[in-house]
């Protein structure tokens, strides 16, 4: 996977970007990223993704990280966001994080932002849970449901969708996706092991520390 990295970043990335991976929260560059020293690649991972593109739930620092690139539009998905869900739960060592990798629809990517701008009011989650927890098909009167439940400022929403950084952080993450050889998704990190597709929870867990 790094010689994967290296031919992506070295070819690909230079002819769009400079120096950087965009803004990121630590301003970590891409030398650092695939060739960081001792510290494990899907922590460096995070160092270049913003907080505001990060959707998490579990104690910081923990011993365990668990990083799935997914969509919301995604079957599979949603299996494995139940399970990752049991998982944080169960635990008081792992931390899991969702990074948003809409690749399937227009839907999937405005689905993304609202969740990116729904942490400007400390409910990333909470919608973010809702949206992969809802039976059926995601449409406008779920979505709708889904805000008023979430009691969700409608005009600051449309305010903070229009953020730059919403656009940056989905960028970061999208580009990162397509970095690691994410064809589909979802994929996911279990500490330093990536695995392209869904993980079922008891692989999951013999894969923890």
């Amino acid at each position: 996977m790094v010689k994967q990295l290296i031919k992506f970043f070295c070819v690909v990335i230079p002819t769009l970007y400079t120096g950087h991976v965009f803004a990121a929260s630590d301003d970590i560059t891409i030398g650092e990223l695939v060739n960081g020293g001792q510290e494990d690649f899907h922590l460096r991972l995070l160092k270049a993704i913003p907080k505001d593109g990060q959707i998490a739930i579990g104690p910081e620092n923990a011993d365990n990280n668990i990083i799935t690139f997914f969509d919301y539009k995604c079957g599979f998905c949603k299996k494995q966001h139940a399970e990752l869900i049991e998982i944080a739960d169960e635990r008081n060592d792992t931390r899991v994080f969702f990074l948003q990798y809409p690749i399937l629809s227009e839907t999937s990517v405005k689905l993304a932002k609202l969740v990116l701008a729904a942490k400007y009011q400390n409910k990333g989650f909470e919608i973010h849970h809702a949206l992969l927890t809802q039976k059926g098909a995601i449409n406008e009167d779920k979505i709708n449901e889904i805000i008023l439940q979430a009691n969700l400022d409608s005009e600051r929403i449309r305010k903070d969708l229009l953020k730059p950084e919403i656009d940056e952080a989905l960028s970061i993450t999208s580009f990162l996706g397509a970095a690691i050889g994410a064809r589909g998704t979802p994929a996911i990190f279990i500490n330093n092991k990536f695995n392209p597709g869904y993980v079922p929870k008891p692989t999951i867990e013999q894969l923890l520390n």
